[in-house]
């Protein structure tokens, strides 16, 4: 069994429970038992406030806590390696009306409340082009597979060379219950055939992984169709993870959507926080559309990385 003496931990916040005190665990004999954490700040009710640190820091009050315990505040603006410049270009990249910037930014512990993307639902005309590139790199179609409470969602993504920019194409909604698994094959070949005609081509299409028998239809009736597109299983990365990544590429300027999109620009501006959530999660109860979200997701999840570091 290994035995650690100094743990060093960064981004505390996100790891699970288990490890945490599985690595107490490992400190047990240690002579000289250090412990350093750093980490973002999480929504005010989260694990690891409420188990640990406010906890610590209630204890050494009262001088129950043995060992000492100490904590530090910082910001952005108290990191002496960042330039007053490159402070002014990290900034940018947030939208201000987000948690993410209250909280990377002016290090504040806020819960996640009210409209995910206020920026977009305030001036939605401020993302519509009325002409899409000539030359877009790939062409993505994601689909969202529905259910008794929800519904099947089309959209089709196009992304710019360079991971520059992610433009939406189109976006469609359909009734789940109403539709049978070959009038969804119909539907779906109507889509890809409308994304063809108006851009020449969709290059892979993602779908929700948790129907492989609708998504081996789709498969069939392509093949039957003509139409020589790749359909694979979407990631499904963390959905907090996806809205992230939306909500960063709209406040650089990247994000745009055509006149097309009607469905996913009612989804982007209506979606909200479950206020009865102490973590950060988007509300699924059927008062908002969760399905378009999913399949515009779907679309980009992949270059997550890139995105964001390009």
């Amino acid at each position: 069994m290994n035995s650690y003496g100094i743990w060093i931990a960064t981004e505390i916040n996100l790891h699970h429970d288990n490890t945490i005190k599985e690595a107490f665990n490992r400190q047990l004999m240690a002579d000289r038992r250090k412990i350093f954490w750093d980490l973002n700040p999480s929504p005010p009710g989260a694990d690891i406030y409420t188990e640990y640190i406010d906890n610590y820091a209630k204890k050494q009050e009262k001088g129950e806590f043995v060992g000492g315990y100490n904590y530090s505040h910082f910001t952005i603006f108290d990191n002496a390696a960042l330039t007053k410049q490159r402070i002014k270009e990290i900034i940018s990249q947030y939208d201000k009306n987000s948690i993410w910037y209250q909280r990377d930014i002016e290090g504040k512990r806020v819960i996640a409340e009210g409209l995910i993307y206020r920026q977009f639902a305030d001036s939605p005309n401020k993302y519509l082009i009325d002409k899409v590139p000539l030359r877009l790199m790939q062409i993505i179609v994601g689909v969202d597979f529905g259910g008794n409470k929800s519904k099947h969602a089309f959209t089709a993504t196009g992304i710019t060379q360079g991971y520059k920019e992610v433009i939406a194409l189109a976006s469609e909604r359909h009734e789940a219950k109403d539709v049978s698994p070959n009038k969804l094959n119909e539907l779906f070949i109507k889509f890809l055939k409308r994304i063809i005609s108006m851009y020449g081509r969709v290059d892979i299409c993602y779908v929700d992984n948790a129907e492989q028998t609708l998504k081996n239809g789709f498969k069939e009736a392509a093949i039957k169709a003509g139409l020589r597109v790749a359909i694979k299983d979407a990631l499904k990365k963390e959905i907090i993870d996806r809205i992230r990544l939306t909500s960063a590429l709209m406040a650089t300027d990247r994000f745009k959507f055509t006149k097309n999109c009607e469905t996913l620009v009612n989804a982007l501006s209506t979606a909200v926080w479950d206020p009865d959530e102490l973590d950060d999660k988007r509300l699924d109860d059927g008062t908002s559309d969760i399905d378009t979200l999913d399949a515009f997701e779907y679309t980009i999840e992949r270059f997550m990385k890139v995105f964001i570091y390009s």
